[in-house]
């Protein structure tokens, strides 16, 4: 993990034309700041936000799991009610590393949604160039971010859930990790995955547990931002845009890519993009630079798929509208 990219969200601060930050230093397990804020290091992975306190009361459970074997982990949500927060972290695990690391997985996903459901966006991305800095928003279990690895000198990731960046430590620095595949209900099944040559030294990438709204990183200074499927799991999609705008340097790309599976759970109708035409209106406001800091060139639109297998008898299929842009 490399401290200096990671800087204090609570003593930030904005004036009309620039952005004052602080990078924060390593200590041990933790990260400090020179006002005073300290942000805790679990397994390698930094949990740093403005209210690291309010995070830890609502996802103490990702945060504080042990790790157990399969069949114990399994055993413990067996007959339980689905909705348990270990149920439901079991159960989000099972769903994103099908997803984004199944064809890599033993056995390989069943069902349907089985195979690898992350592969068409995945294609895209390992064809670009490679650049110096690159970072994914929404980084989960870390397959995208070891794709940015092979085409960029550093990369860092980003997302709220612990759970997954937990597990995207272990995968990334080579390690074999065994996880429930979910069967039914709360029946689940063992299985492993293991990142093999897309293993990437600890040097090259660094993982944040942190707000994708209000990201701990300094800005104007990647190469290549992503941000896959997040536009619709997020309370502010146009706020989204703006922090990927803001930590995109002059000339970098931007890569995104969601279905518009809008959510009232998630997000007010008012804030949803584009009404019929979500698509749309995301293209227009890139080369516009609407509400954003530059206007962007389109170099690349497509409309792709996305599978999330949920269990042994159902899946989610997406087909989901992936842009990449050059900011002007």
């Amino acid at each position: 993990m490399t401290s200096d990219l990671v800087v204090c969200p609570g003593c930030r601060t904005w004036t009309a034309d620039r952005i004052d930050v602080r990078t924060l230093e390593r200590s041990g397990d933790v990260l400090a700041c020179e006002c005073g804020r300290r942000y805790p290091i679990v397994d390698g992975v930094p949990i740093v936000m403005k209210d690291p306190a309010s995070y830890l009361r609502s996802e103490i459970v990702s945060v504080v799991e042990r790790e157990l074997s399969t069949e114990v982990a399994a055993l413990l949500v067996e007959g339980g009610p689905d909705d348990a927060p270990y149920a439901r972290l079991l159960e989000h695990l099972s769903i994103y590393l099908d997803s984004q690391w199944g064809d890599r997985a033993v056995p390989p996903p069943d069902g349907p949604g089985h195979g690898f459901g992350l592969g068409a966006i995945v294609e895209r991305i390992v064809q670009r160039p490679r650049v110096s800095l690159a970072m994914e928003l929404g980084c989960s279990v870390g397959r995208v971010v070891a794709t940015l690895a092979t085409c960029a000198d550093h990369v860092v990731g980003l997302d709220l859930h612990f759970g997954a960046l937990r597990r995207a430590r272990k995968i990334l620095d080579g390690e074999r990790l065994a996880y429930n595949r979910r069967l039914v209900g709360t029946h689940y099944m063992p299985a492993h995955v293991a990142a093999g040559e897309l293993a990437v030294p600890s040097d090259r990438v660094t993982l944040v547990c942190g707000d994708a709204l209000d990201p701990p990183l300094i800005p104007a200074s990647y190469d290549r931002v992503v941000a896959l499927n997040l536009l619709d799991s997020v309370s502010s999609p146009r706020q989204l845009l703006s922090v990927v705008d803001g930590l995109c340097a002059t000339g970098g790309e931007v890569i995104l890519s969601s279905p518009y599976a809008w959510q009232s759970t998630v997000m007010t109708e008012h804030e949803r993009l584009g009404g019929a035409d979500p698509a749309a209106d995301l293209a227009a406001i890139l080369r516009e630079g609407t509400g954003l800091g530059a206007r962007y060139q389109i170099e690349d639109e497509a409309e792709l798929g996305w599978t999330l297998r949920r269990d042994a008898r159902s899946a989610l299929v997406y087909r989901v509208h992936y842009v990449r842009a050059r900011k002007l």
